[in-house]
């Protein structure tokens, strides 16, 4: 007959064991999750204008997580924030970037030095000229702005790929809500 301490031994191996496997199987779900999150967003999206702002923020959230290291002509920088820049136009002396900010928004940079602020919605908040003033946001466009903003990181999204082994889907939508 085992003694007290045994059971007790046995017990909190169990529950070792239990607390390890958990966390391994939570480790493997959240980074299926960041990983694919291009391919779920495209999959939940109802509208075009829903899926182009929702891949643009996850595709700068989870930029660590994706296969950037696969994409050619981009450049991609993870001091404090994610940030990414499309060299692909060599004609132009600047080149498109997209960056986040502390504030949970964006901050894209198009070619002509233009610099726009965006929220955690992608709604514009301000934007600035090359000479660093404030502009007047009235002058913008600001779906055509998204547009070029998904341009940017279109090689990042087409580089994209598809859960091979196990989608999360379900998983994903469940969280996102």
């Amino acid at each position: 007959m085992p003694t007290p301490s045994k059971k007790k031994r046995k017990i909190v191996r169990k529950l070792f064991f239990f607390l390890l496997g958990s966390l391994l199987i939570f480790d493997i779900a959240m980074e299926n999750l960041n990983t694919y999150s291009i391919y779920y967003e495209e999959q939940l999206a109802s509208s075009e204008k829903e899926k182009r702002d929702n891949i643009i923020k996850v595709t700068i959230t989870n930029l660590k997580s994706l296969n950037y290291k696969d994409v050619p002509n981009m450049r991609f920088d993870f001091d404090g924030a994610n940030f990414v820049e499309n060299q692909l136009d060599t004609y132009s002396e600047r080149h498109p970037s997209i960056s986040s900010t502390i504030k949970k928004g964006y901050l894209y940079r198009d070619k002509k030095k233009y610099a726009y602020k965006f929220d955690s919605n992608l709604h514009l908040i301000d934007a600035y000229g090359p000479d660093y003033k404030s502009l007047d946001l009235k002058q913008f466009d600001e779906e055509q702005l998204k547009d070029e903003m998904y341009n940017t990181l279109k090689p990042i999204i087409d580089a994209r790929k598809t859960p091979v082994i196990y989608n999360l889907q379900w998983l994903y939508k469940l969280l996102r809500k």
